[in-house]
């Protein structure tokens, strides 16, 4: 049986055992389509080695669909489910987010569940919802808590009953939108707004597509209604649709879905540094009953991005920030069972987190991005690995061509919505050709050649042309440079590198050309492991001129550690980052003569500083930035030949 067909075969199974189970477990909705790439990360997805997390307190009484809201330095719970049955509590506890310890607060005059908290005035608002145990009436009711003096009390009730509907807060007027009916299941589109002070809800312009258990946040002067669930009992279907409410038009329009179908995230939605975040819940469309995913919603860029895991799988659970960290409870790890007690504190900047391990390990990577889907070739695989940074997940490998020619130590970049890669080693044909990869076509194709036979060359885009320069040809290292144009396809020599070098780093800041470190003569002219040089050069292409790291005035800060092997630098807030790389003889080195060392340079500053060191030491890694945050795929381990499925996501502090 050939690969291909055995991958298809594997798949048929996975659809039919996974459909089968779902159907049962969670009466699974006919018609609805379940995305392979999903099902085979059901099934197969081992649990996270999440780096960061760490343990912060634990509750008496844990549960999922609770009400949340922060006040100060303290978390407030109200009410939510405490068994699987399920039954409703009227509890309320304070968590002090400083020290972790709890309080109790007086009880809610009646258990609810299915209600969001907002807090307007220092005052907390409670809005419809189900009262009582499951299967609990709808009510109209809206509480007021004033947690200075601990008493509960009325407010103007909604028009009509409603439960599972979004409740959020723009100035001094609440919004509530969306849930069910009286009849627990039928999707309500009604909007109504109160103005703090006023006796009565006013109708706004109806949710455009009605549903419940919706996260929603403000930000920016709109209204966000994030995922749901269409109908409630007996057969919700989660949907990942997003709506966008400009209270000055009255008036809703659509942006970007969420990565994946998504609903009971409404206490773990938040906005932290201008963007929508929203953790784990459930994704019962896509084959998920509790979720780990941390996604974030730019809505400046439009764009969703993953920023990692959660410690474990929570539907319904808690997530707030405190300082730039989050902190994790509460929720239901099985099922709707609510079975978890702690809570999980982790710095959401300035650590790197593990990601959804490589389908297949691969060393000297090379790779691009192109509308949110990262493409990574390397040694150790035919395939064109491709990871939607949206969702956090690994596509199907058969979902796009193989390279023509193998090879491996390819300089790549993205021209034109096509990864591009030039030159490389490993193969007769890998130095100095350039093969094109087109997502749209999915579909590989020859450029015109390299005027040089080079791989592991240093390279960059400036102006929508491809500046390459250096690498190795047989068994010497070149300074030869040259630029091409995608829109004549021609190539066109530069003035030759000062310093020739192989196994550089290199980016632009829009403008030049950096190449910082690498290998070359004296210290690793052919494909060997060497300690590798410190030096720094810069190509301007205006004046068609380099300067380098030699201590005359105005020229560029040397590294702090010479070495090779860092594949890409990453250009990101004004600033170079050069990760990881390999030595000869282990000096500064962290893993198996591999560097785990992040160096930051500031060029306005001509300065380096420390970054947040890699988890993993790595070398022959490809490191790429989406959305603020730093991906680095795959790369050895060790010093020379080696391959690794290790995914990395840092989001740095600005």
């Amino acid at each position: 049986m050939t690969e291909s067909r055995r991958g298809n075969v594997l798949r048929l199974v996975i659809v039919a055992l996974v459909g089968g189970a779902i159907a049962v477990a969670a009466g699974f909705v006919v018609g609805r389509r379940w995305p392979i790439e999903r099902l085979e990360r059901f099934l197969n997805r081992p649990p996270q080695a999440i780096m960061g997390w760490t343990d912060f307190t634990t509750t008496d009484l844990p549960r999922y669909e609770i009400a949340r809201a922060v006040i100060g330095d303290t978390l407030f719970v109200f009410g939510g489910f405490w068994t699987a049955d399920p039954k409703a509590t009227n509890r309320v506890d304070a968590l002090d987010l400083n020290t972790g310890t709890w309080s109790r607060r007086n009880d809610m005059p009646v258990a609810v569940t299915h209600a969001n908290a907002v807090v307007v005035r220092d005052t907390v608002w409670m809005v419809g919802g189900f009262e009582g145990d499951h299967p609990g009436p709808t009510t109209a009711r809206t509480w007021r808590w004033d947690p200075r003096a601990d008493r509960w009390s009325e407010g103007p009730p909604l028009p009509a009953p409603r439960g599972g509907g979004a409740l959020v807060a723009l100035g001094d007027t609440l919004h509530y939108f969306g849930g069910w009916l009286p009849d627990r299941n039928t999707d309500s589109p009604n909007h109504w707004a109160l103005v703090i002070g006023d006796a009565a809800w006013q109708s706004r312009a109806p949710l455009p597509a009605p549903r419940g258990h919706l996260s929603t946040v403000a930000l920016g002067g709109k209204l966000y209604a994030i995922g749901g669930n269409e109908g409630h009992d007996p057969a919700p279907i989660d949907v990942p649709r997003v709506d966008r409410y400009d209270p000055d038009t009255d008036t809703w329009d659509s942006v970007a879905s969420l990565p994946f179908s998504l609903s009971h995230a409404e206490p773990s939605t938040l906005v932290h540094r201008g963007r929508i975040v929203v953790a784990g819940g459930r994704s019962l469309s896509d084959g998920e009953t509790n979720n780990d995913d941390i996604v974030s919603f730019d809505p400046v860029a439009g764009v969703w991005s993953h920023l990692g895991h959660l410690p474990a799988r929570l539907l319904g659970g808690l997530v707030v920030a405190r300082n730039d960290s989050l902190i994790v409870g509460f929720g239901a790890t099985h099922g709707n069972d609510p079975d978890n007690r702690r809570f999980w504190r982790a710095g959401l900047h300035d650590t790197w987190f593990r990601g959804e391990p490589m389908p297949v390990p691969l060393g000297e990577v090379a790779g691009g991005i192109i509308n949110g889907v990262l493409y990574l070739v390397g040694d150790g695989s035919p395939f064109t690995l491709t990871y939607d940074l949206a969702a956090g997940a690994w596509r199907d490998q058969l979902a796009a061509a193989t390279r023509s020619v193998r090879g491996h130590h390819h300089a790549a970049e993205v021209l034109d919505d096509k990864l591009w890669l030039f030159g490389g080693l490993g193969g007769r044909d890998a130095p100095g050709l350039v093969q094109v990869y087109d997502p749209r076509a999915r579909r590989w194709h020859l450029g015109p050649r390299m005027p040089f036979a080079a791989g592991s060359s240093a390279s960059a885009v400036i102006g929508g042309r491809a500046y390459v320069v250096g690498g190795i040809i047989g068994d010497t290292t070149t300074a030869d440079g040259a630029v091409f144009d995608p829109v004549t396809r021609q190539w066109s020599t530069i003035a030759p590198m000062p310093r020739a070098r192989n196994h550089a780093a290199s980016a632009t800041d829009g403008e030049r050309l950096f190449v910082f470190g690498g290998r070359g003569a004296g210290n690793g002219a052919a494909n060997v492991v060497a300690n590798g040089f410190d030096d720094v050069q810069v190509y301007d292409p205006r004046t068609d001129r380099w300067i380098v790291s030699d201590g005359a005035p105005g020229a560029p800060a040397p590294l702090p550690s010479g070495r090779g092997g860092m594949g890409k630098a990453v250009y990101l807030d004004g600033e170079f980052w050069v990760i990881g790389g390999e030595t000869l003889n282990g000096i500064g080195a962290t893993g198996d003569d591999t560097y785990a060392r992040v160096d930051i340079y500031d060029p306005r500053a001509n300065r380096w500083r420390s970054g947040p060191p890699l988890v993993v030491p790595r070398h022959g890694i490809f490191p790429v930035t989406y959305e603020g945050r730093i991906i680095v795929a795959g790369g050895g381990a060790k010093a020379g030949h080696g391959m690794s499925d290790v995914l990395e996501v840092l989001w740095p502090m600005k």
